[in-house]
């Protein structure tokens, strides 16, 4: 599989080349901001906004997707191990160091506005959820970081997970209210170990198990336990009028941001050699902001009345 992979990559680098023949730094800023729209750092906006300003459902179900199709790219990614377009002919408009089949920036946004898509049921968000899963997997071949395949690999990788969330979240939320919240957080807690145990070597620097693997497994485990706090006890609601609304936007990021910047701050003065230690403490974090995003953070506005 492997093999063909790379044959198609290969017959497809003139493709590239010609892509980028159109280059011009107005279409390349435009080409990096559509990149933006698939990176960390976005969804970590998107998510909160959804689930405090417009529906907790929705922002769950954005949650959960964004979490599994990242850990199922980085399966992909670290499993072929395939390099990315050679340089030159093509030319790297963008910094990336991991393997190049499948395209992450593909599949976390087929996978997350394909949820929503779903879940909106409008033709005008159909398009914009299309047009949007277009324009940021074909920025990725613009921007020479991947071939063709790598961004059809994504995206149906992403499909894939939007389908599988949306069909199994009742599933979820009908667990979250019938079971106890102890055998809930422990089965979090053990798959999120799965998720880590499970996830292949970074295998160009022979490491294991996989940063993305706590990191990911983190925000799993912090997401479940703000869930079940929410479900058994908070039961947060993301109506309210205009200005609840913007202030809990205001508050919460910057809650969600110390949460976020403070403990890698921490992290790297304290200069940790263990890449156990330092892989333990990432965990801890990424279950943080989870557990923030959708716990703390609507227990503050709760106890601020800031919701109706």
């Amino acid at each position: 599989m492997g093999a063909l992979i790379q044959s198609l990559d290969k017959a497809s680098i003139p493709f590239i080349v010609w892509l980028q023949g159109f280059r011009s730094p107005a279409t390349t800023a435009l080409m990096q901001f559509f990149s933006q729209l698939g990176t960390e750092h976005f969804f970590i906006l998107l998510l909160p906004f959804l689930y405090w300003i417009v529906s907790k459902k929705w922002g769950a179900m954005v949650a959960l997707s964004l979490v599994f199709s990242s850990y199922l790219v980085g399966v992909i990614k670290w499993g072929f191990n395939l390099p990315r377009p050679p340089t030159p002919p093509v030319a790297i408009l963008w910094v990336e160091s991991s393997p190049s089949f499948i395209s992450g920036h593909a599949a976390t946004a087929s996978a997350v506005w394909g949820v929503l898509a779903l879940m909106a049921r409008r033709l005008w968000f159909w398009l914009l959820a299309t047009l949007l899963i277009f324009a940021i997997g074909f920025s990725r071949l613009y921007l020479g970081v991947h071939y063709p395949a790598d961004v059809i690999g994504g995206w149906l990788v992403g499909f894939m997970v939007a389908w599988a969330v949306a069909a199994f979240f009742p599933w979820v939320e009908m667990k979250m209210k019938t079971e106890p919240a102890w055998r809930l957080l422990l089965a979090a807690l053990i798959l999120s170990a799965i998720m880590v145990l499970a996830h292949p070597r970074w295998k160009n620097e022979n490491l294991w198990p996989a940063p993305d693997a706590f990191q990911l497994g983190g925000l799993l485990f912090g997401l479940f336990s703000g869930m079940v706090w929410d479900v058994k006890s908070l039961h947060f609601y993301a109506g309210g009028s205009f200005i609840q609304r913007l202030l809990r936007l205001l508050l919460g990021m910057t809650i969600v941001s110390f949460f976020y910047i403070a403990p890698k701050i921490l992290a790297d003065g304290l200069a940790i050699d263990s890449y156990a230690v330092a892989q333990i403490l990432r965990f801890l974090r990424y279950a943080l902001v989870g557990f923030t995003v959708v716990g703390l953070a609507p227990w503050v506005f709760i106890r601020l009345h800031l919701v109706e």
